[in-house]
């Protein structure tokens, strides 16, 4: 179980000696003279704790400008400070205050924000577990997230609150009641109120049916005004549509008989281009291919007769080997040659065999060109037809064109007329689903009380809540029977059968403060979310002036003559390991208290020991 619980209460100035209060663990008394300060320190612990109200401003606490409020938190001890003048807080680190506090740069809000942690209220929910939840602030189940001031009045109850006649749950504003409600409900069950649906109260379901009749009404009125401007009178709209609708079937057919032709014309011609253009490029080839073929046959031809003028010289050269030189005279005995006879014959033979290979090469090369010269004509004797062909495609196109261009605007010009009349339907039916929507606004009931979410305590939840409200009653020995219910209608207890607002302000009092700590207690005992801590300023009023005995009502007569103060202290103490509790008090306490509580006496100036608060 998350809780917190107060360590120390101080206020610092720029020119003064600190001031300070320190609360231990369990059960705290604050008691002394009036005027001492007491009432000032539980409203100085609100306003720590997010309270708006500025303080009292008492001469004491003027030299002062600054307050401190040390919490002992789950995450572990914390302190934070704030200007008496209002504004934001600052965190700080651990309990020291004044210039030993430890620098924070973390400052918190003053105002409750549901989407920015970074305020009060959010940090102190958060250290109790209750951060993110919702409740209802009125009977239609409008919700609002939980603020920590919503649950404040549970842990913090000043003087006027405790003797108050309204419910301890309660501010007395109708405004907050259901909200306050809510709280006290997520207290005891630790339920909130995300899961409820808001539904209209009766003055915002009349002012929304109303705007919703007005916009259904304009709407309306615009389409019977476009309705008269363009189209007059709406009954033969139907029949309009249905003979524009065959009309534009036979228009389309024809356009699609028409374009279906050109189309295959337009693909006869792109194939025929795509033919003359292959054509043209094969027959460039083959053009080029001669061109180059004919010089080669001259080159083999050239090479041919080279190599027969070779072959005949060496011929010739061989003839004349046994005759007398016709250069010089000598007889072919006296002749001396290089090379042998047989080095002329061996060239002649290569120069024949090369010969022989260049004919062969050049009867190819002159099969490939008459090959070539086959495949031209073909190509010339094609291209003629295709070239027919295009042109009498193109002047088939040029002939069906103006009958397409005129389906289309056929098309065309049914498709608008059709387009308008069904705009003209389109409205009709659009009025139609508008007076339809208007009927069902204007039938529309708002919700009954039956139909509207319950918000607050269950009945059950709220007895076992009374049966712990009488349990701490019988511990402090409170006079009579002590049978406690939960009254609905008031969202008070009932005490032995009266309304506990229906007694002395002294009796208000105690059974307010019996309230406030059966409620920590339920929770502890339950492990549901509570701050842990509680204050309560004067709850025993009825023993604070025994002198004016005569002035109490009978009830309270009762009370003032009972025990009750003895056993008050001491079961707080005795339940003090779930909760701390501070007590403000002008009257003395028991003796020996000091033995099981932590005890601080204001004993007003001049009187010897701690004056006051300041």
């Amino acid at each position: 179980m998350t809780m917190l619980s107060l360590r120390q209460l101080a206020f610092t100035g720029p020119a003064t000696s600190a001031a300070s209060l320190s609360f231990g663990e369990g059960l705290n008394l604050l008691y002394g003279a009036s005027n001492t300060g007491k009432s000032f320190a539980t409203k100085a612990i609100d306003y720590m704790l997010g309270g708006s109200k500025a303080l009292p401003d008492i001469a004491e606490r003027r030299p002062f400008d600054r307050a401190w409020l040390g919490l002992a938190t789950p995450g572990g001890d914390e302190t934070i400070s704030r200007a008496l003048a209002g504004g934001n807080y600052r965190l700080h680190d651990g309990l020291a205050i004044g210039a030993d506090a430890p620098g924070s740069n973390r400052v918190l809000g003053a105002r409750h924000d549901p989407h920015d942690d970074n305020n009060i209220s959010r940090h102190l929910l958060g250290l109790v577990g209750l951060d993110g939840r919702r409740i209802a602030v009125d009977a239609n189940g409008k919700r609002r997230s939980l603020s920590f001031r919503d649950v404040a009045r549970f842990c913090i109850v000043d003087e006027t609150t405790i003797q108050s006649e309204g419910s301890p749950i309660q501010s007395g504003q109708a405004v907050s009641q259901t909200a306050e409600r809510s709280t006290f409900k997520l207290l005891l069950t630790g339920i909130d109120d995300s899961a409820i649906v808001e539904v209209a109260d009766s003055r915002t379901f009349a002012s929304s049916m109303n705007a919703q009749l007005e916009m259904l009404d304009d709407m309306i009125a615009a389409i019977d005004a476009e309705i008269e401007a363009d189209f007059g009178t709406t009954e033969d709209l139907a029949d309009q549509e249905r003979r524009l609708d065959d009309s534009f079937a036979e228009a389309q057919a024809d356009l699609d008989a028409a374009q279906g032709s050109i189309r295959e014309l337009l693909d006869r011609k792109r194939q025929l281009g795509i033919e003359l253009s292959v054509a043209a490029g094969r027959l460039d080839e083959i053009d080029l291919s001669l061109g180059r073929f004919d010089q080669l046959d001259g080159v083999y031809v050239s090479d041919i007769q080279r190599l027969e003028a070779l072959e005949e010289a060496g011929f010739l050269f061989s003839l004349g080997g046994d005759r007398d030189c016709p250069l010089c005279g000598a007889a072919p005995e006296a002749q001396h040659h290089h090379q042998d006879i047989g080095d002329v014959e061996r060239v002649r033979g290569a120069a024949a065999a090369e010969a022989a290979k260049i004919a062969r090469q050049r009867a190819d090369l002159q099969h490939t060109v008459r090959q070539l010269g086959l495949s031209r004509r073909r190509i010339l004797e094609r291209l003629s037809p295709l070239r027919a062909e295009l042109s009498g495609t193109e002047d088939e196109l040029e002939r069906l064109a103006p009958t397409a261009t005129a389906a289309r605007r056929a098309v065309t010009e049914i498709m608008e007329v059709r387009d308008h009349v069904k705009r003209g339907l389109s409205l009709v039916e659009q009025r139609a689903s508008l007076l339809g929507r208007r009927a069902d606004v204007a039938a529309r009931k708002p919700a009954s009380r039956g139909e509207r979410p319950r918000v607050g305590v269950d009945g059950t939840t709220a007895h076992d809540f009374a049966q712990t409200v009488s349990g701490v009653l019988a511990a402090w020995k409170f006079p009579g029977d002590r049978h406690v219910s939960f009254d609905d209608a008031s969202y008070d207890l009932r005490i032995d059968g009266k309304l506990r607002g229906h007694n002395g302000k002294g009796v208000r009092a105690i059974t307010h403060a019996a309230f406030k700590v059966a409620l920590l207690l339920f929770c502890r005992e339950r492990g549901l979310p509570h701050p842990g801590f509680l204050v309560l300023d004067t709850p025993l009023l009825t023993y604070r002036d025994p002198m004016e005995d005569d002035r109490l009502a009978d009830d309270e007569r009762a009370l003032a003559a009972s025990s009750l103060k003895q056993y008050f202290f001491e079961h707080l103490a005795s339940v003090s390991d779930v909760g701390q509790f501070v007590i403000v008090e002008n009257v003395d306490p028991p003796a020996g208290l000091d033995r099981i509580a932590n005890v601080e006496v204001f004993n007003g100036l001049g009187q010897g020991g701690r004056a006051g608060l300041f």
